[in-house]
Parts: C-alpha cells; structure tokens; sequence
C-alpha cells in the first residue's frame, strides 16, 4: 500500500501550533504571571502577554486538522493503538523517571495514576478529549454524511451558541471537552466538505486573520485597564477572550490560522514533514504533569527570575526552541526505536497469522 505523503504547509503548521503552545506554557506554567501588575506596564509585562495568549488557539488548531482531514479518511484502529500507547510511554517513563532521580518520591497511589492515565484524563484535559474524539469519528463522519450542508451549518452555528458564545459574553462556564473538540471538528470538516467561498479569497484571509490579531491585542489591552483600574484584582484573567478553547477569539483566530497555512505553498520537505511527527509527543513530554511543569519552567529554567530582566524577550525565545528540539529528538528516537520495529513486528506476526 503506498502511503500518502502528507502536506509540509500543514505540518509545518503543527510545528507553529506547537511552538505557541509551549510559548502558552512558558508564561502561565511557570509562576511569572504572580509578579504581573496591571498597575504598572512594562516592555516585558506586553511581551509575556503577546506570546502567552495562544495556547488554546493552538489546540483548537490541531482539532481543526483531525477534522479537516479525517472527515474523508476511515478509521484506523493502528492509529489508536499508537496514540494510546504514546500517551501510556510517557506517563508511565517520566513518572519512573522523576522516581529514580530522586525528585518525586514513589507511591502506588501514583504510579497506578501513569498507568490509568487514559481512563483518569477522560474529559478533563485536552489529551483526554483527543483521545475520545478519536474514538467518535466514525460516528461523526457518519452523522456527517446523513445531513446536508444548510444542516451541518445550522448544527454548527448551535453549538457555537452553546458551547462558546453565550459562555463568553455572560461569564458563564459552560465547557466541556469532548463537546467542544467535536463542535471544533465539526467546523473544520465543514471547511473540507463546502470550502467557503472566502477561504479560496488571499486577500480575505489575510485581513481576517490580522483582525483576528488585532482584536486579542485589544481584548488584553482592554483587561489590562480593567485590570489596573480595579486594583489588579480582576476576577478573570488578562486572556479572558482566549483563555481557554471555546472563547469567542480563541475559535475565530484558530479557524483563521488553519486557513491561512492551508493556503501556503511550499511542496513536500521530508526534513519539516519528520519533525512534525513529533508534535503530539512534544506536548505529551513537555506537559506531562504539575511536577514535569515545577521541574522544567521554575527549577530548570527559573522563568520567574527574569521578568524584571533586559533579556527576558531572549530568555523566552530560546526556552521555546530549546524545549521543543529536546522534547522532538527525544520523541523521534521513541520512534525509529520504539514504535516502529513494534508495530513492523506486529504486522509481520498478523501477516503471517492470516497466511
């Protein structure tokens, strides 16, 4: 069977998404957001406030590709075992990991948490979610292909009333994962199946895009002055248009994104292509737990200490790439020596079992 090579402008928007999420992590996993003051704006305060408000734009991006691609694709039981097996590797290794080096102490009570990470992060993070949306999408598909388009949009405009736009402006928390990410893929097969007529218009996209910008910048800005008039005690905080994935922006600005990079031509680069396979191993090591995130951003590289620093715009950027490459080569070496001599084994052990 020849395998489709997948599109590098789409993958080398996996390595973008994935760079804003760490980028997300960077200011508000790591303690610096206590010492922030409204009250008192500085280069750096703006700074953190520009590369820290794309985090849940990045999720809803991934969930946007599932669904833009899956839609036309069958189900694949291989890929859920690879996901699955993925997320049991590095709960269950950086657990042990942190065990043997002294810096979490060893208790069943956890180490059975590593192993049942599956069924215990169900509906409560964004690995959680994914992995149940995956399950779902050959019921989705196939409620997909019963309705016709004026229906799809009506079902998608619905749950975008529900899920995100009676929860933003009334301040209501009505979120919940596995909806939400299937209303995300909900959209982004949509875009596949009727391709609106202004995703085919550059220009278009381009402007919606920088206004999807412009209006998170005014969104902080405008919770800054709340903010600061109120004496920094804000009940929501300074990314409330974008803190988490069903906020008004945080979906526009990801749909917007998802278009935009659709639309870049670059042709096939195996070397991008390589490292976009890491992505979800990325994610899976660097944000493995509250102790995986104390160890990297405060003990590691002691972000807090900078946030009165000249050089925390450097500091940040270099943290990024930095965590990225890391965490990429370790989950490629997982790769090449790990998963596929298992699942070439396996298939060969199939094979020959059929034969």
């Amino acid at each position: 069977m020849i395998r489709k090579k997948r599109k590098t402008n789409v993958e080398l928007f996996r390595i973008f998404l994935m760079m804003m999420i760490i980028a997300h992590h960077y200011v508000v996993n790591s303690g610096i957001t206590d010492l922030w003051n409204s009250q008192h704006i500085t280069f750096n305060l703006l700074f953190l406030e520009l590369i820290g408000w794309g985090g849940k734009c990045g999720i809803n991006c991934f969930i946007l590709i599932t669904g833009f691609f899956m839609c036309k694709q069958k189900f694949s039981w291989m890929k859920f075992i690879k996901l699955a097996l993925e997320i049991e590797f590095y709960s269950v290794v950086i657990y042990l990991l942190f065990v043997i080096s002294d810096y979490t102490p060893f208790s069943i009570k956890d180490f059975s948490k590593s192993i049942l990470i599956i069924p215990l992060v169900i509906g409560k993070s964004f690995v959680g979610g994914y992995i149940v949306l995956y399950l779902l999408i050959p019921f989705i598909n196939a409620t997909i292909a019963g309705i016709n388009k004026k229906m799809m949009k009506q079902l998608i405009i619905i749950l975008l009333c529900v899920y995100s736009i009676i929860p933003t402006l009334l301040y209501t928390h009505l979120y919940e994962y596995i909806g939400w990410y299937i209303t995300v893929y909900l959209i982004g097969a949509y875009l596949r199946l009727y391709s609106p007529s202004w995703m085919s218009n550059t220009k278009k996209v381009n402007i919606f895009l920088l206004t999807n910008f412009l209006l998170v910048g005014i969104s902080i800005l405008i919770m800054n002055y709340i903010d600061a008039r109120k004496g920094n005690t804000l009940p929501w905080d300074i990314y409330y248009f974008v803190n988490d994935s069903n906020k008004i922006l945080a979906i526009s600005t990801a749909v917007c994104l998802f278009v935009f990079f659709n639309h870049i031509k670059i042709g096939y680069i195996p070397f991008i292509n390589k490292i976009a396979l890491t992505t979800f191993g990325v994610f899976l090591i660097h944000a493995h737990s509250d102790t995986m995130r104390t160890l990297l951003w405060k003990d590691w590289l002691n972000v807090p200490s900078y946030y009165n620093n000249s050089m925390l715009w450097l500091h940040a950027i270099t943290s990024v790439l930095i965590v990225y490459t890391i965490c990429a080569a370790i989950d490629y070496l997982r790769i090449i020596l790990l998963e596929r001599p298992f699942f070439k084994f396996f298939q060969n052990r199939v094979q020959k079992n059929i034969c």
